[in-house]
């Protein structure tokens, strides 16, 4: 993943401000299942104080989201075009290989664009929200740390095979021009194949998903139980705030198989382009 550090690192400015609206985006929508809580518990005593915090922080996370959306393709379309040209202009491949992986390359800024952004958000939102569980029930913290293990068992079942068909996979689509290029039954022949490829690709995914999604259902299932037979002067807001938390953790622990079907792609990609 040099590579990819290296594209970080050549445009660390632009993308920092990016990462900026996204860090301060999140970290507001942290505090928005606690703040709900207490608005909540407020709004049954008639005060209304929280809830206003609770409209401010909705205001001030939408503003932060779109100030990070109307930047970030500027920058993103810019980095795509560098790594294109540069790539054109050193290659000595065959014009087949050559325009598939510039269409590969997409995958590079997709990475830059939307996985980065979500593992901002997942980070934040699993430190922070087990945080916020630790503090209000530590028994049930003890118990959704659990789930990672297990998610990450899961995960690792499915990893190599993953691997080697986006290896696969990426081998075919640089023979697409040249096989369009020879003639109708070579054309029918790619497509046929490229249709049992993504389909054993998704075939995998989806039990990867389904697998990390099952482990998932079950921690929340045996969190809620204890949420409300272990907690002392439980009040309806703070069921609804730790409930909030322990979902939000238990759905970013499912970005474990897309982080590793992520970091397969890339470093595959990168060493083409490289």
């Amino acid at each position: 993943m040099k590579n990819l550090y290296n594209i970080f690192v050549e445009y660390k400015g632009k993308l920092s401000l990016i990462y900026l609206f996204m860090l301060l985006t999140e970290l507001i929508i942290l505090t928005q299942p606690m703040l709900l809580g207490k608005s909540i518990d407020g709004l049954l005593v008639n005060n209304y104080n929280w809830l206003v915090l609770l409209s401010v922080s909705y205001l001030s996370s939408t503003f932060f989201m779109y100030r990070r959306m109307i930047y970030d393709t500027k920058v993103y379309t810019l980095i795509y075009n560098n790594i294109v040209l540069r790539f054109i202009e050193n290659t000595k491949t065959c014009s087949s290989t050559k325009i598939a992986r510039a269409d590969m390359a997409t995958d590079i800024v997709a990475v830059l664009e939307g996985h980065v952004h979500y593992y901002i958000s997942t980070i934040i939102t699993i430190v922070g929200s087990i945080w916020f569980i630790y503090i209000s029930n530590w028994f049930v913290g003890i118990t959704i740390s659990l789930a990672f293990v297990f998610i990450l068992l899961g995960v690792l079942l499915f990893y190599k095979k993953i691997k080697q068909s986006i290896n696969v996979r990426n081998n075919h689509q640089e023979s697409k021009v040249k096989s369009f290029s020879a003639s109708h039954t070579k054309s029918t022949s790619f497509l046929h194949r490229q249709r049992r490829l993504d389909i054993y690709e998704s075939t995998l995914q989806g039990k990867n998903w389904s697998v990390a999604t099952l482990i998932r259902s079950i921690f929340l299932i045996i969190s809620i139980v204890l949420l409300v037979k272990t907690s002392d002067n439980i009040t309806i807001g703070s069921v609804i705030t730790v409930y909030s938390y322990i979902n939000n953790f238990l759905i970013s622990l499912l970005s474990i198989p897309v982080a590793f079907e992520m970091y397969s792609r890339m470093t595959n990609i990168l060493k083409r382009l490289y």
